[in-house]
C-alpha cells in the first residue's frame, strides 16, 4: 500500500506552497516511482511513471539524496532513458524513509534559467528545506500507520468473518454488537448503515434470540427482525481469556436457506464447453478457439461486455486443460477493498502487521499453485499493485506481505475485463508491460445481440431452470415474443435475459409467454424510440444514461423503492448498490 497516496492532497498543498515561496517546481513520487503530485511542469506528469534509471530510481535504490547541478554534464541524467525528452535543468531529490523503507521521493527542479539561478545561489538552503519537507511527510506517514493499527485490526476481523458462509455476529460483554458479517446482514435483511447496527444491543435488533447462557448445542428459534420473522438455527459461544469473558459470538443459518442449499445443485467445478449454451457461428468460433487455448499453458485475456459469461469460459478452459485436477481460484479485482487486495493476492506472514492472523494467510496466487488463477475485472486492479503482480507472473514467484523469502508457484493466468485495457494503457491507468503480459491470447466473448438465434435456445434453457426453481409447469415463448427477443439489443446480455424471463414467468397467466407479460421497457416501439433519440440532440453517453435510468425506474416500479428492493434490483442486474444509486442520480 502506498502511504503517500493517502496524504496526496496534503503533499500537493505543501508542494504548491514551496513552489510559490521558492519559485522552483516540486514533485513527489511514491515507492513505485509513480508521481502522486507536482507543480508547474510536473503537473502534467501526475500518476505517470518515472523512468527506472532516473534520479528518482537511484534515490530509491540507494536510500540517500542525490543532486544534479548541471543536466548536460551529470552522468545520472545522461544515462536516463528519458534524457532526450526531459526539460529539467537541475534537480535535487531526497528519500522519504519510514522504518528503513523508502516510501517515496520528494524533489525540487529548475526548468528555466531564473529557477536555476535561484537554486544555485541558495543551494544549501534549498537542500536543507527539501530535507525538512521529507521529514514532515515521514511524520505524516508514521501518524497514519499508528492510527491505522486499530483500523487494520478491525478490517482483518471483518475479512475473516466475511469469508465464512454462515451468519456471524459478535457482541461485547454488554451484549452490544461490535461486528457482523455480510452473510448475517443478508439473512437478517438488514442494512448496516440504515439500521445503525453497530453499538446496539443484540436483543434490540433480533427479538426472540436467547442470548443468556452460552450452549454447545445448536438451538432453533423464531427470530423477528424489523417485522420479518423466520426460523434460525444458532449457537452462542463465549470468548474468554483467563476466565474473563471478553465477548459473545453467535453463528447462525436460516432454516429456509439450509433447506434450499440442500436441494440446490451447482456444477461450477465441473463446467465444460458443453455447458455453454448456443449454436451461433460467432459463439462456436469462440468455443473452438478456447478449446485450442485450453491445451496450452498460454495466458488468456477474456474480453466482453458484462453478462456475457466470461467466468463460464474461464472455468471451461481450466477443466479442459492439463491443470483440470488442480485448483481453479477466482478473485474479483473490483469487489475487494484496495487495502485488502494485496493480502488477498499474495497472502501475509505471521506478524506482518498489527491484527494479522497468528498463522499468517495464504494468498490466492499461492492457493492456485499447480492450477489456474482467474483474475476477474483485471481492469480495476489498483495501479500500485500492478508492478508486484507483473513481477510475480514473470518470475512465477511470490513473496507474502512481511515475508523475506520467495515462494515458487506454478500457475496459469486467465484474466477477464469488460473494459478496453488498451485505452487504459494509453491513459496511464494500466501498465503497458502488464497489459502485454496478460494479453498473450485475447478471446472476445460475443454479446447476445450478435449471436443469431441463440437468444431463443437460451430462453428455453432458462425457462426450464425457472420451472424447477418456481415449481411451475415450464412456460414457452409465443411467436411475437421470439420476434421481439430477436430484434432487441440485449445490453445486459444473458444476465438481462434471465431477469426478463423471470419477470415474465411471474406475470404470465398462461403457459405461453406473450408480449404483455414482458417488462414494459422491452415493449417500446423500437422505430419510434430510435427516431426520438435521433432528434433529441443528446450525446451517445447521455442517451445511454437515459436508457439505463428508464430501465432502472421500471425495476423500481415493480420491486419498490426501499433499500431492500434496491439491493434486490442491483443483485438481479449484476451491479453494486452504489452503482445503482449513482446511475439513478445521473441527470
Amino acid at each position: 500500500m502506498s502511504y503517500l497516496r493517502l496524504i496526496k492532497d496534503k503533499a500537493q498543498e505543501i508542494s504548491k506552497d514551496v513552489c510559490s515561496a521558492l519559485d522552483v517546481d516540486v514533485t513527489i513520487t511514491d515507492e513505485n516511482l509513480v508521481r502522486i503530485c507536482g507543480t508547474g511542469s510536473f503537473s502534467s506528469m501526475i500518476n505517470k511513471y518515472s523512468p527506472e534509471n532516473s534520479i528518482f530510481a537511484q534515490v530509491l535504490n540507494e536510500k540517500k539524496p542525490l543532486t544534479v547541478k548541471a543536466r548536460e554534464r551529470d552522468p545520472i541524467c545522461r544515462t536516463c532513458s528519458n534524457y532526450d525528452k526531459c526539460d529539467e535543468i537541475s534537480n535535487m531529490a531526497y528519500p522519504i524513509i519510514v522504518d528503513d523503507k523508502v516510501m517515496g521521493i520528494v524533489s525540487f527542479a529548475a526548468f528555466n534559467k531564473k529557477q536555476l539561478d535561484l537554486m544555485q545561489k541558495k543551494w544549501k538552503q534549498y537542500f536543507k528545506l527539501l530535507e525538512r519537507i521529507a521529514t514532515i511527510l515521514e511524520k505524516e506517514i508514521i501518524n497514519i500507520k499508528m492510527a491505522n493499527t486499530l483500523i487494520i485490526q478491525k478490517a482483518e476481523i471483518n475479512e475473516l468473518i466475511n469469508s465464512i458462509d454462515r451468519g456471524i455476529l459478535i457482541a461485547d460483554i454488554s451484549n452490544k454488537i461490535t461486528h457482523i458479517n455480510s452473510k448475517a446482514l443478508e439473512m437478517l435483511r438488514l442494512d448496516l448503515a440504515k439500521d445503525k447496527i453497530i453499538g446496539k444491543r443484540v436483543n434490540k435488533i433480533i427479538k426472540g434470540i436467547k442470548i443468556g447462557k452460552a450452549e454447545e448445542r445448536q438451538v432453533i428459534d423464531v427470530w423477528e427482525i424489523n417485522g420479518y420473522k423466520a426460523r434460525f438455527l444458532y449457537r452462542i459461544t463465549e470468548v474468554s481469556l483467563e476466565g474473563l469473558k471478553l465477548s459473545t459470538l453467535i453463528d447462525f443459518m436460516s432454516l429456509t436457506e439450509i433447506i434450499n442449499t440442500a436441494m440446490h445443485y451447482t456444477a461450477n467445478e465441473g463446467i465444460t464447453f458443453s455447458h455453454i449454451i448456443g449454436n451461433s457461428s460467432c459463439l462456436k468460433e469462440t468455443i473452438e478457439r478456447s478449446k485450442i487455448v485450453a491445451k496450452s499453458e498460454s495466458t488468456v485475456l477474456l474480453q466482453g461486455e458484462s453478462g456475457t459469461g466470461k467466468e463460464l469460459f474461464a472455468r471451461a478452459i481450466h477443466n479442459a486443460s492439463s491443470r483440470r485436477n488442480g485448483p481453479f481460484i477466482a478473485i474479483n479485482c473490483s469487489a475487494i477493498p484496495e487495502n485488502l487486495l494485496e493480502s488477498e493476492l499474495f497472502g501475509y506472514e505471521r506478524g506482518a502487521f498489527t491484527g494479522a492472523s497468528e498463522g499468517g494467510k495464504i494468498g490466492k496466487m499461492e492457493l492456485a499453485n499447480n492450477g489456474t488463477l482467474f483474475l476477474d475485472e483485471i481492469g480495476d486492479l489498483p495501479l500500485h499493485l500492478q508492478p508486484k503482480l507483473l513481477r510475480a507472473l514473470q518470475g512465477q514467484e511470490i513473496t507474502r506481505i512481511g515475508g523475506k523469502t520467495g515462494i515458487k508457484i506454478n500457475i496459469r493466468i486467465i484474466s477477464a475485463t469488460h473494459k478496453d485495457l488498451y485505452k487504459l494503457v494509453k491513459s496511464r491507468q494500466f501498465r503497458e508491460d502488464l497489459y502485454y503480459r496478460l494479453n498473450v491470447i485475447p478471446l472476445l466473448i460475443p454479446p447476445l445481440r450478435e449471436r443469431e438465434n441463440d437468444v431463443i435456445i437460451l430462453s428455453e434453457y432458462i425457462l426450464e431452470k425457472l420451472s424447477h426453481k418456481m415449481d411451475i409447469k415450464q412456460k414457452k415463448l409465443s411467436r411475437e415474443v421470439e420476434d421481439k427477443f430477436l430484434s432487441y439489443s440485449w445490453p445486459g446480455n444473458v444476465r438481462e435475459l434471465e431477469n426478463v424471463l423471470e419477470y415474465a414467468a411471474n406475470f404470465s397467466k398462461t403457459q405461453m409467454i406473450k408480449l404483455n407479460d414482458l417488462p414494459e421497457y422491452i415493449l417500446r416501439d423500437d422505430k419510434k424510440h430510435r427516431g426520438g433519440l435521433l432528434e433529441n440532440g443528446l450525446t451517445l453517453d447521455e442517451m445511454v444514461r437515459q436508457y439505463e435510468k428508464n430501465i432502472l425506474h421500471k425495476y423500481i416500479d415493480f420491486y419498490g423503492d426501499t433499500v431492500k428492493s434496491k439491493k434486490k434490483i442491483a443483485k438481479k442486474l449484476g451491479i453494486g448498490l452504489t452503482t445503482l444509486y449513482r446511475k439513478l442520480g445521473e441527470s
